[in-house]
C-alpha cells in the first residue's frame, strides 16, 4: 500500500488537522481511488488530483496546539481509573516515569526519520515508511525480504487503535446518556439499547462524507470537550477520601492494565512525524526545549491533574470514566454528560475514517476493475456501514469503558508506543552508532523488555477481565 499510513493517524479533531491529515493521505493513494471519488467527497477529488504543494506550513504554536490537541481523548477521563489499578504512590511517580520512556521513543521514531528520509519519495517518512526502511537497509536477509510486512503490520495496529476507540466512543456515549436519562425515567433501559440509539446517529452522520463539514462538527467538540473538562476538575479538587483509604501500592498483577491504559493516552506518538513534516521550522521541533517537549510535558501535566484529583476523590469507587461518577441529581454535571456525548458524537465519524481508509485502499483495488463507478460507491457505503457495526458489536459485548481502553492499550497502543521504536532505532544504526559502551542498545533492550510485558501481560489480563465480564456480568470492573 503507498498510502502514508501516519498521517492517516493524525487525530481529526481540529479542522486545520483534519485538512492536513486527509490531504497527505489521499495525495499518496494509489491512483485506482480516483476512479471512485468522482460522485463521492467533492473536496477528496480535487486533492487526488492535484496534490497541494502549497499548503501552508503551521507555525511553532500551531504545532504545539496541535500535539495538545491529538493528546486529548478519551484517555483522560480514563486515567483516574487507571492510577486505582497502581496504587496513589506506584501510579503516580510511574506514570510521570512513563510518559518520559514515551517521549523518548518519540524522539527515537525523529532520529529514524532523518536518517532514512533520503529514501523516502515523498521527502519526509512517516511511520510506515520507517519500519518499511528498516526491515529492507539492516544487515538480515530474510528481514530484507518480508520488509512490506513490517508496514502492513504498523497499519494494523492503527486500524486496531482506531477501531477500539470508536468502540470506547460507543461505550462512553450511551453510558452518558444512560446516567442521566436514568435519575428521570421511571425505568431504566439497559446500556445496549442505548447503544443501538447511538448507532442510528452514527450511521446517518457517515454519508456526511465531505471533510470540510465534518472539520467544523470536530471543532465544536473539542471546545465542548474543554469546556466539559474544566467542570469535573473545579468538582474533583473540592473534597478527597481519607488518604488512609488510598493504597500506596497495589498487587503487581494490576499493573499491566495501568501501564496499557498509559499507552493508549499516548498514542499522539503515532503522529508526531506529520506534525512535524507540516512546521514551518522542523528543526524547532527537536531538542531539550523543542515543541515536542513543551507539548508532552503539558500534556502529560493536565491528564495528570484529571487523573491524580479524579482518583483521590472517588477512590475505590472510580469507574471507567470519571464522568460516570459525577452526582446524577445535579444539573450542571448532567449537562457535562451530554456535553461529552455530543462531542464524542460529533468527532465519531473523523475517527472512523483513518481505519475506513485504510481497510478501503486494500479491497477497492482487487473489485474496481469488476464495477462500474456507482456499484463501487454502493460498495463503498455498504462497507463504511459495516465498520461502524463492527465498532457497535464490539461495544454490545463489553459496554464496559475500561475494560475496553486497557485491551486497545495493550494490543496496539503498546507497539506503537513503546516496543517499534526502540526495534527501528536498534537495527537502524546497529552496530556502531548506538552511543558510547553501547548505552543506547541497553537502554533499547529494557525498553523492548518492558514494552513486550505491557504487550503480553496487558493483552492477557485485559481479554481475561472481559471473558469474566461477558460471563458473569455483575463480576465487571469498570
Amino acid at each position: 500500500m503507498s498510502c502514508s499510513t501516519n498521517d492517516l493517524a493524525l487525530d481529526l479533531s481540529s479542522p486545520t488537522s483534519t485538512e492536513t491529515c486527509i490531504s497527505e493521505q489521499i495525495n499518496s493513494a494509489p491512483v485506482h481511488d480516483t476512479k471512485h471519488s468522482k460522485n463521492d467527497d467533492e473536496s477528496t477529488t480535487l486533492l487526488l488530483s492535484t496534490p497541494n504543494t502549497n499548503e501552508p506550513k503551521t507555525t511553532n504554536s500551531e504545532t504545539l496546539m496541535h500535539i495538545i490537541n491529538c493528546s486529548f481523548g478519551v484517555g483522560i477521563l480514563a486515567l483516574p481509573h487507571a492510577l486505582s489499578k497502581a496504587g496513589l504512590l506506584f501510579g503516580s511517580i510511574a506514570f510521570w516515569i512513563v510518559s518520559i520512556l514515551l517521549l523518548y521513543c518519540m524522539h527515537q521514531l525523529i532520529r529514524c526519520c532523518r536518517y532514512y528520509r533520503q529514501y523516502s519519495t515523498h521527502g519526509e517518512c512517516d511511520y510506515g515508511d520507517i519500519m518499511q526502511y528498516t526491515l529492507e537497509k539492516c544487515q538480515w536477509s530474510f528481514l530484507n525480504r518480508n520488509a512490506m510486512i513490517g508496514r502492513s503490520i504498523i497499519d494494523i495496529c492503527i486500524i486496531v487503535m482506531k477501531f477500539g476507540s470508536c468502540s470506547i466512543y460507543f461505550v462512553l456515549i450511551s453510558a452518558n446518556i444512560k446516567q442521566v436519562m436514568d435519575y428521570y425515567l421511571w425505568f431504566h433501559p439497559s446500556i445496549q439499547l442505548y447503544e443501538l440509539f447511538v448507532l442510528l446517529i452514527v450511521v446517518s452522520f457517515s454519508f456526511l462524507r465531505n471533510l470540510k463539514l465534518l472539520a467544523p462538527l470536530s471543532y465544536i467538540g473539542n471546545l465542548v470537550t474543554m469546556a466539559g473538562l474544566i467542570i469535573i476538575f473545579q468538582y474533583v479538587i473540592r473534597d478527597h477520601v481519607p488518604f488512609d483509604k488510598l493504597p500506596l501500592v497495589t498487587p503487581t498483577t494490576d499493573w499491566p492494565i495501568f501501564f496499557a491504559d498509559v499507552m493508549l493516552i499516548f498514542s499522539v506518538s503515532c503522529v508526531i512525524l506529520p506534525i512535524r513534516a507540516e512546521m514551518q521550522e522542523p528543526h524547532a521541533f527537536d531538542g531539550w526545549f523543542g515543541i515536542l517537549n513543551i507539548g508532552i510535558v503539558i500534556v502529560t501535566a493536565l491528564h495528570f491533574l484529571i487523573g491524580f484529583f479524579g482518583y483521590i476523590r472517588y477512590g475505590s469507587e472510580i469507574r471507567g470514566s470519571i464522568t460516570l461518577n459525577l452526582p446524577q441529581d445535579n444539573r450542571l454535571y448532567q449537562f457535562v454528560n451530554v456535553l461529552y456525548a455530543l462531542s464524542i458524537l460529533l468527532t465519531y465519524n473523523l475517527q472512523m475514517h483513518i481505519p475506513f481508509t485504510l481497510l478501503w485502499q486494500r479491497i477497492s483495488v482487487k473489485f474496481d476493475s469488476k464495477y462500474s463507478t456507482n456499484m463501487m460507491n454502493v460498495w463503498k457505503d455498504f462497507f463504511r456501514i459495516l465498520t461502524i457495526l463492527l465498532t457497535f458489536f464490539v461495544a454490545m459485548l463489553v459496554p464496559h469503558i475500561g475494560l475496553v481502553v486497557a485491551f486497545v492499550g495493550a494490543v496496539s497502543s503498546s507497539l506503537l508506543t513503546v516496543l517499534f521504536p526502540p526495534i527501528c532505532e536498534t537495527l537502524t544504526f546497529w552496530p556502531n552508532d548506538l552511543g558510547r559502551f553501547k548505552w543506547q542498545l541497553i537502554l533499547n533492550i529494557f525498553i523492548i523488555s518492558f514494552g513486550l510485558y505491557v504487550f503480553l501481560f496487558g493483552t492477557v489480563l485485559s481479554l481475561s477481565d472481559i471473558f469474566i465480564c461477558v460471563r458473569h456480568s455483575d463480576k465487571c470492573d469498570d
